[in-house]
């Protein structure tokens, strides 16, 4: 059973869906049960803050990496025809930010989360105006601010630029507070190869970790 924070916030997503009604609301909520909305440790030092949830790779989830029905650990696992989300697990695990095997359920040192928490298909957000997405990371951000508010992290990682855009604006133009440096790393959905993107996001993490 997932940690009470995460039940609570799958809720107030949940909830904020219901008010906001975006595209695939209703898919969301009655598809993806497993999808909480975060993933991790809630009272880790190291907070990582990505963009949106992708619809399509929810879509192609029919179960976990490591056997049975999707659950609370099968978030950022990615689709499984190409499993971007695999450099950052291998990395994370690398850095000592998780324990066990990639694919293994639990043993996170960390918190990992959206900006945006409606999913949406990533061809269609590419071409969103950024203004318009501004607006919806705004509307999502009373969240953001209950997780930075309930984890308080040390230090917070931007996992690519659009989230690193995000949160700074957010920051500066919609009272977010968060209480730990920033910092923009590769995304592990950068098209690249694997040795790159996983090379990329080690060397933005690990020199903030030391020490």
């Amino acid at each position: 059973m997932p940690h009470r924070h995460f039940l609570e916030l799958r809720e107030a997503i949940h909830d904020r869906l219901r008010t906001l009604q975006p595209p695939f609301w209703e898919e969301q909520i009655e598809k993806y049960p497993w999808l909480y909305g975060a993933l991790g440790d809630p009272s880790a030092d190291v907070m990582f803050v990505c963009e949106i949830p992708s619809l399509s790779a929810l879509r192609a989830i029919t179960e976990s990496p490591f056997g049975g029905p999707p659950n609370f650990d099968t978030q950022w696992t990615g689709n499984p025809d190409h499993r971007r989300d695999k450099r950052f697990r291998k990395v994370l695990c690398d850095l000592g930010l998780k324990d066990g095997k990639i694919w293994e359920p639990g043993g996170w040192h960390c918190y990992i989360t959206n900006v945006i928490k409606q999913a949406a298909l990533v061809d269609n957000w590419t071409q969103v105006p950024r203004h318009e997405k501004r607006r919806t990371a705004r509307k999502w951000s009373g969240i953001l601010q209950m997780e930075v508010d309930a984890v308080r992290p040390v230090i917070v990682f931007c996992v690519g630029g659009e989230a690193h855009s995000a949160v700074k604006w957010l920051q500066n133009n919609a009272g977010l507070r968060v209480p730990g440096p920033i910092h923009r790393i590769w995304s592990y959905s950068a098209r690249r190869g694997n040795e790159e993107v996983e090379r990329k996001m080690r060397n933005g993490i690990a020199p903030y970790l030391q020490g």
